[in-house]
């Protein structure tokens, strides 16, 4: 080799030299680089981070750790990570040769102590031989807040579920009960909730009518929710129970759709509207009609007659008015009492109804005086009718279940309109003539009132 090739060679190995250094610094770069990009990211997660050689001792850890326990390098660092919390109180979640995740009480620099999640998993070299272990640990503070609030919320549940005064239940969509609390055995009829639940038909055999659960269950489907939903139902007796229902469809952790609610016993509040319409009808009643014998009072007379006329003067259809009085009234209440002469004269009642048809009426006019009012009948047909209804009366024997036996008898007295009167007050005042005419001639018979104006005359039969 000459001296120019010698020359050339040192010169390319110089060269080689100095790319390898290049490389080197180069390759360190990024060794350090990436080294410092590890760094900031373990330093930067929120959970801490220890490495551990394969007899437990720390090796390296996070920023977040040295916070996390509140210790310095030196309480860390070549220390075993089994003094750092207490092995005789653990709870595994999962173990297996690689990998461990238990749950344990660390102690911190001050001495307090948290509760934290550690997750350890084993390291291998390049040659797949294990070198270490990496571990993460949680803190669990928070977590154990919510899960212990969690907990007094169920707890609070519970014992609302169990001591609410309204029925609260969750049952599948066939109406099988899966939940009910002892209110709701209690509303209708069970001794405990075991009877309820067990019950054949589960909810759906409490309906009354089973075909009004359908309306609740459509309604769901459709709006996923049902507010006061009221529907008679039926306790364990046959009982009614008006229930006011609140329901909601929801899913369980499959995804099944189920239904819960709350249900109400409204059965006295219904009751005591039921009572307030029946006396709201009452007073109605009362307002056109006798307390005593349920006929009409004259407060009712004296429209309907006004009424009768209007419509007599517009279709030219005659009708009838008949005033009665009872002959010997006052024997009976001298004879059997006051009590029992309010009893005849509801029985009485009884017998001018059974007399009449409709549209024609009764009126209790006062004691033991009737007026009959008879549409769209003329004084022919008017005798017609209370001849009918005088003979009744004298067929039929009052106060029997009173254990008496007292007949009767009453006079009569008729008047037309428009052929007698063509007022109120007049057909009123020649009917009540018509009747005296016949309570001075001898009693129990039905007098009749002619165009014979104030003279009150007209045959007596």
């Amino acid at each position: 080799m000459d001296i120019d090739e010698a020359k050339k060679l040192v010169n390319k190995i110089a060269d080689l030299e100095k790319q390898l250094k290049e490389l080197q610094v180069q390759s360190q770069k990024q060794i350090d680089e990436s080294l410092s990009k590890y760094r900031r990211v373990i330093n930067s997660t929120s959970e801490g981070y220890l490495e551990l050689d394969l007899d437990f001792k720390i090796v390296d850890f996070n920023i977040t750790i040295l916070k996390l326990l509140g210790k310095d390098e030196p309480m860390l660092l070549n220390h075993s990570i089994e003094k750092l919390y207490e092995k005789s109180n653990i709870f595994v979640h999962f173990a297996n040769r690689n990998h461990l995740s238990f749950e344990a009480t660390f102690f911190t620099g001050n001495g307090e102590k948290i509760p934290l999640l550690l997750k350890r998993s084993i390291m291998h070299d390049n040659k797949g031989k294990p070198c270490g272990y990496l571990v993460l640990l949680t803190e669990l503070t928070e977590l154990k807040k919510a899960q212990e609030n969690l907990q007094q919320a169920e707890a609070r549940y519970r014992i609302m579920y169990k001591n609410a005064i309204q029925g609260m239940y969750q049952c599948a969509l066939d109406g099988c009960f899966l939940s009910v609390n002892p209110a709701l055995a209690k509303i209708f009829g069970f001794e405990n909730t075991h009877e309820l639940l067990h019950r054949p038909g589960g909810v759906a055999s409490l309906y009354k009518n089973k075909k009004d659960r359908q309306p609740l269950l459509e309604a769901l489907q459709k709006y996923h929710i049902v507010k006061n939903y009221e529907v008679e139902m039926q306790r364990d007796d046959g009982r009614p129970v008006w229930a006011l229902i609140n329901a909601r469809l929801a899913e369980d952790s499959q995804g099944l759709s189920f239904i819960e609610g709350i249900l109400i016993d409204n059965t006295e509040k219904r009751i005591a509207e039921e009572k307030i319409r029946q006396s709201r009808e009452r007073f109605r009643h009362l307002a056109d009609h006798d307390n005593l014998t349920n006929l009409f009072n004259t407060r009712y007379l004296y429209s309907a007659l006004d009424r009768l006329i209007e419509e007599s003067n517009r279709t030219l259809k005659p009708f009838s008015l008949v005033f009665l009085d009872m002959d010997n009234f006052k024997h009976v209440v001298d004879t059997h009492g006051h009590l029992n002469g309010s009893q005849a004269l509801k029985e009485v009642s009884t017998t001018l109804g059974e007399g009449l048809n409709t549209p024609a009426f009764g009126v209790a006019y006062g004691g033991d005086e009737f007026v009959l009012v008879l549409p769209d009948t003329g004084k022919e047909g008017a005798l017609k009718q209370i001849q009918e209804i005088r003979k009744r009366m004298k067929q039929t024997i009052y106060l029997k279940d009173k254990g008496l036996e007292v007949r009767m008898s009453a006079s009569f007295g008729i008047a037309t309109y428009p052929e007698d009167s063509d007022d109120r007050e007049g057909l009123l005042a020649l009917a009540d003539e018509a009747m005296f005419r016949v309570k001075n001639r001898g009693k129990d018979a039905v007098g009749l009132t002619s165009a014979c104006g104030s003279q009150g005359c007209g045959p007596i039969l």
